[in-house]
């Protein structure tokens, strides 16, 4: 059976009872329809999202998720010609880092859980976003605020779906979107 077939995707909230329900709590935008999005697909699990293709809009590989069996503790995100773009070490607490764009720093600070465990913060070159669940898709907002919606995961059989706005795109998102995609559905301890 496929790990990630019953993994709960909000399991980062988890707290001992069942998936947070924020609907309606916070000030979040609507977001848009699917054909406002630029969709990109985690696929092709060889055995699991540790190693896997992103295929983007034109059906191409546009990144390459990687773990080396030699070296179980390193999962490195790849653009489609082998270019490494961020590195995640596997350990108590988990490091991550995106290059020439975030330092290493542990997940926990980067993707941190809020107080009341609905919503995770997350900086980029001095942005702050929110990853926030809505019934079955895990959002991304901007953090300000009046809360913009950039983008979505969504999870379905046998792949993971991220679509993004067009503005998550033109202000460089999409190799922390697939990074922070790796990280809220790979089913372990983040934090």
């Amino acid at each position: 059976m496929n790990r990630f077939t019953n993994t709960n995707p909000f399991a980062g909230w988890y707290n001992g009872q069942s998936s947070p329900s924020i609907y309606g709590a916070l000030p979040y935008a609507t977001p848009p329809p699917a054909a406002n999005l630029v969709t990109f697909y985690l696929t092709s699990f060889n055995p699991d999202l540790f190693n896997c293709t992103v295929i983007g809009p034109s059906q191409r590989p546009t990144h390459y998720i990687v773990t080396d069996p030699q070296q179980p503790g390193y999962t490195i995100v790849r653009d489609a010609k082998g270019k490494s773009l961020a590195l995640v070490e596997w350990q108590a607490h988990p490091l991550v880092e995106v290059r020439g764009v975030m330092s290493k720093q542990y997940v926990k600070d980067w993707i941190s859980l809020s107080p009341d465990k609905c919503s995770r913060k997350m900086t980029v070159s001095e942005k702050r976003y929110v990853w926030a669940p809505d019934d079955k898709s895990i959002n991304l907002y901007t953090g300000n605020g009046n809360p913009q919606f950039l983008a979505r995961i969504t999870r379905g059989h046998n792949t993971i779906t991220l679509d993004l706005t067009g503005e998550a795109l033109h202000s460089g998102l999409l190799d922390v979107a697939v990074t922070a995609t790796l990280l809220l559905q790979c089913g372990r301890n983040i934090d």
